[in-house]
């Protein structure tokens, strides 16, 4: 019965079975094993050396089993109905080399002998199996194949054909021209393509213009052995090349094998989708998140964690059902991820605990995304649900407390960071909530102040802190009108220092005398090398920056009562060659509403000596008309500047509203308004129709070193 073909048919062959996907056993008629490839080795956990030549049934088949099969088996090949044109697909049990069972997913055709119209039984038989839980995973093998033999036992070209056809690959062989001279197999069907197409084509005329695959094809014909994966009509194929030799040994060509694997990849692609995301919310997954985050950091990237946590959460679970809570996450994940900036790593830890990894260490940056974050959750939600059939709109209302941890500061690990936001987060939720707190290394209070207070006092003798400019700049012109000065702190100790914290403590100190001279000096230095890159003919200064270009400097409430003040300011600038009236002091409301005697006295000294005041983050704190009035009409007050929180409102109705009447106000007062900030160009846009005219913000320029604002100004 044994049957002789050439080698290339043998190698063809070969090259299916090495690189299928499925397991693939062939037997004769009566079910002796001819073929068994490396992936049957694995699931049956059988060597092919000692199964070629056994009876399938005593291989495969587990004892119990063994009964029914022989009867199907009888059945089959007594049968007048070979299935030649279909396959039978079963589930059972198969029998591994150590004796335990494998379930295992099989397809069985037949090929018919040379007479297939005669109705005889089969002459081979050919079996898919596959593991149902692997989804036909493909598994590499090192097994080696050793030459074909010329006596060795193989099929006929015509039954190879068979088996091909019911394949899902494509076998096809080049010449070294690249000219197709064999192309078969059940793949062609899926690519759209017939046999004829292809065949006596050259295969760099196949794909016009794609250099990609012809690299590919130029590899396979200089005879080396490789796989790659491509996409095709809507399909992805696994192609390995191996090379065909002549007789004498002289390359002749190559062999590609495609097996179409779109299937397993749709599973890969599903279950990694399911692996990395949270299926309530949409985010990351907690494993994905701490993986992506972890990685991050190995790479030493720089790191803000921002812990998120709803307040009172449970109240929604326990009113309106977990069903309800799942539609209220969903809805939280989405603003998050609208609000956080791109390339954030967004997660769910779990229950209504959220995550987000910002790529900085910069924690006024981190400050403002997690009170955005806390504003866009904040907003009222309509959440649309059905009860009984009927209809219902409910709204709700959450809130959110955020801890921050700062990388390498507060830890070099995502556990570790984990575990202190988790601290900070609930220092804002004892704060009052809707809050958020950046970590402090210790818990008790006194401890951090103190270790803060030492080391700020260290800084500021030192000079180690950092003074950063943000333009303000006039809308209607496009122009910078001058610079507001930043303290910015990152100690070696401590790591970075949020401004909230060290100048809060400052303030109650003596501290902020020395931290505001030191800022001052900086920043009219900063204001004497701007100022001398202008030309000295140019007729109207401030449009360049000139000495008119003024630098602002943050004034704490208990500064207005030193009468040295005014002194200092005009000394300082004398120092740096400047006059005082580029220095332009920032209050809170609250500073200026002292209206008592020796804050007065103060104030009547700065107004003479030319320097002028602005109120800054206006409309959160308590403002009287008449002392605002009566400040304008000194000639102190310059301007207000206006919270950034009700410009990160707009477009909405109310902000528009407030943003008016803020504007009117500074209009009756005869001073100017700025807003805060900016960040859009609809905000931009907006604000100068309410009639801004001043403005401060991401969309113009983040803080700045001294030299990186001279030639931000000049437009380098």
């Amino acid at each position: 019965m044994a049957l002789h073909v050439d080698k290339q048919l043998a190698v063809i062959w070969r090259a299916i079975a090495r690189v299928a996907s499925d397991g693939v056993i062939i037997a004769t008629a009566d079910g002796t094993i001819i073929e068994f490839n490396p992936i049957a080795e694995r699931i049956f956990a059988s060597n092919r050396n000692d199964v070629i030549g056994s009876k399938m049934i005593d291989v495969v088949v587990p004892a119990h089993l063994r009964g029914p099969h022989r009867a199907s088996v009888a059945r089959f090949r007594a049968s007048s109905q070979l299935p030649y044109e279909r396959a039978f697909k079963f589930r059972t049990l198969g029998r591994r080399g150590d004796g335990t069972s494998v379930p295992i997913e099989v397809t069985i055709t037949a090929t018919p002998g040379d007479d297939v119209d005669s109705g005889a039984a089969p002459e081979w038989i050919v079996a898919f199996i596959r593991e149902p839980a692997e989804h036909g995973t493909l598994v590499e093998t090192t097994t080696p194949v050793g030459p074909v033999a010329s006596d060795k036992r193989w099929m006929s070209g015509d039954q190879i054909s068979e088996i091909l056809g019911s394949a899902p690959l494509v076998v096809f062989s080049l010449d070294l021209d690249g000219v197709i001279r064999v192309a078969t197999g059940g793949g062609l069907a899926r690519m759209g393509v017939e046999s004829d197409d292809l065949v006596g084509r050259n295969v760099f005329d196949l794909r016009p213009g794609r250099e990609d695959l012809a690299r590919i094809y130029r590899r396979a014909l200089t005879g080396e052995k490789f796989r790659f994966r491509i996409e095709a009509k809507e399909r992805v194929w696994d192609t390995h090349y191996q090379p065909l030799y002549s007789d004498e040994g002289e390359l002749t060509g190559s062999l590609g094998v495609s097996i179409d694997v779109t299937a397993q990849v749709i599973s890969e692609k599903a279950l990694r989708l399911l692996a990395e995301t949270d299926i309530v919310t949409g985010l990351g997954s907690r494993s994905h998140t701490e993986d992506s985050l972890a990685e991050l950091l190995s790479d030493g990237e720089p790191l803000a964690l921002l812990l998120i946590d709803l307040d009172d959460f449970k109240d929604i679970n326990d009113s309106h059902g977990h069903a309800m809570g799942d539609r209220v996450l969903h809805r939280v994940g989405t603003r998050i991820r609208k609000t956080a900036p791109a390339r954030s790593i967004i997660g769910r830890l779990g229950g209504d605990e959220l995550v987000v990894g910002l790529r900085t260490a910069d924690v006024d940056q981190a400050a403002a995304v997690a009170s955005s974050i806390i504003d866009a959750i904040s907003r009222p939600m309509r959440i649309n649900f059905d009860v009984a059939g009927q209809p219902i709109r409910l709204d709700i209302s959450v809130t959110a407390s955020v801890g921050i941890a700062v990388a390498p500061g507060d830890g070099v690990s995502i556990a570790t960071l984990l575990t202190r936001a988790d601290s900070a987060m609930y220092a804002a939720k004892r704060s009052g909530r809707a809050a958020h707190r950046f970590y402090r290394a210790d818990a008790d209070r006194a401890s951090r102040r103190l270790k803060v207070s030492t080391r700020l006092r260290k800084a500021i003798t030192s000079g180690s802190l950092d003074v950063e400019f943000q333009p303000i700049v006039d809308l209607t012109a496009s122009r910078i009108t001058g610079f507001e000065a930043l303290a910015r702190w990152n100690d070696t100790q401590l790591g970075p220092v949020g401004p909230d914290e060290f100048i809060a403590l400052a303030e109650n100190s003596p501290l902020i005398d020395e931290l505001f001279d030191l800022v001052l000096d900086r920043s009219l230095r900063a204001a004497a090398n701007w100022n001398a890159q202008i030309d000295a003919t140019t007729a109207t200064p401030r449009a360049k920056g000139g000495e008119l270009l003024t630098v602002g400097v943050n004034v704490a409430a208990r500064q207005l009562r030193d009468r040295t003040l005014p002194s200092r300011i005009v000394d300082a600038a004398a120092s740096a060659g400047l006059t005082p009236s580029c220095v332009v002091l920032e209050l809170t409301e609250t500073a200026l509403m002292d209206d008592s005697g020796r804050s007065r006295a103060v104030i009547g000294a700065l107004r003479d000596a030319g320097i002028r005041a602005l109120i800054d983050d206006y409309g959160i704190g308590y403002s009287n008309m008449a002392r605002l009035s009566d400040l304008s009409a000194t000639g102190l007050l310059d301007g207000i500047k206006i919270d950034r929180t009700f410009v990160s409102d707009l477009p909405t109705d109310r902000a528009v509203t407030l943003l008016e009447m803020f504007v009117t106000t500074t209009k009756a007062l005869g001073v100017s308004a700025i807003a805060e900030g900016i960040e859009s160009d609809e905000q931009l846009n907006l604000l100068k129709s309410l009639g801004y005219r001043f403005g401060q913000g991401w969309r113009f320029a983040k803080p700045m070193s001294a030299d990186a604002a001279a030639r931000f100004r000049l437009g380098d």
